[in-house]
């Protein structure tokens, strides 16, 4: 990863990002926070001309940046069983690019929920 430009990236998500928490359960009942982070992020909804299949209505586009999941202590690398909460509201993780091009150091995530 180049530092240099994944800090970049972090500055420019965190002009313009909102906060949002990461949360990792236990594994085990009852299910309690083993790690959670709260950290700025980009987030994105998609318009109805781009729906197709695995993209529906709810579905959200989130570009976090990996230095401030790391910063924040929450483990890595992030799982589709992570939860990430947006304004309060539970999503799921559906897929994790680590190799997003346009934002070095960064993850694009996307999520499906309320």
């Amino acid at each position: 990863m180049d530092e240099a430009a994944a800090a970049r990236a972090r500055r420019g998500i965190n002009r313009r990002g909102h906060l949002i928490s990461f949360r990792r359960m236990t594994k085990t009942l009852p299910l309690a926070i083993q790690s959670q982070a709260d950290v700025k992020a980009i987030v994105e909804g998609y318009s109805p001309e781009e729906f197709a299949p695995g993209i529906t209505a709810g579905t959200r586009k989130i570009i976090v940046s990996i230095l401030d999941l790391r910063d924040a202590g929450f483990p890595l690398p992030l799982t589709k069983l992570d939860n990430i909460y947006i304004g309060g509201l539970k999503t799921t993780i559906n897929t994790i690019d680590p190799d997003h091009r346009e934002y070095q150091g960064c993850l694009e995530i996307v999520t499906e929920g309320q």
